[in-house]
């Protein structure tokens, strides 16, 4: 019975370490969240518009304001990099524009490619 305990108690221990070890940097970060707020950004990024509506740029600051340590910047970085991959007819250059469109600094830039630089 003793030998059934350890056991036991071992198999919760992996299994709880396990879970810590994979939840996602940044995990308080909401990206389904972060989506919605530059959803009103798609006209300008598809260059449907000439410039960002107030509404989008209202998103990028409230993307800015709900990342302010390095791994929500790294997990909001990530978010708007999978974002932009189902964006039809994306343009990049204005990707990478936005947050200074706007007026913002948002530790990272817009962009379909890494986000490992983020300092």
């Amino acid at each position: 019975m003793k030998k059934v305990f350890v056991a036991f108690l071992t198999l919760q221990v992996v299994l709880v370490l396990t879970i810590i070890a994979a939840e996602p940097a940044g995990k308080g970060y909401n990206c389904e969240k972060a989506k919605s707020s530059v959803t009103p950004c798609i006209k300008y990024l598809t260059s449907k518009v000439d410039t960002p509506s107030a509404a989008c740029c209202n998103g990028v600051k409230e993307v800015k304001s709900s990342a302010p340590t390095k791994d929500e910047k790294i997990a909001a970085c990530q978010c708007l990099k999978e974002v932009t991959t189902h964006i039809p007819n994306l343009k990049e250059d204005r990707a990478t524009a936005l947050p200074k469109q706007c007026g913002v600094d948002v530790g990272f830039l817009i962009t379909k490619k890494n986000c490992s630089s983020i300092a």
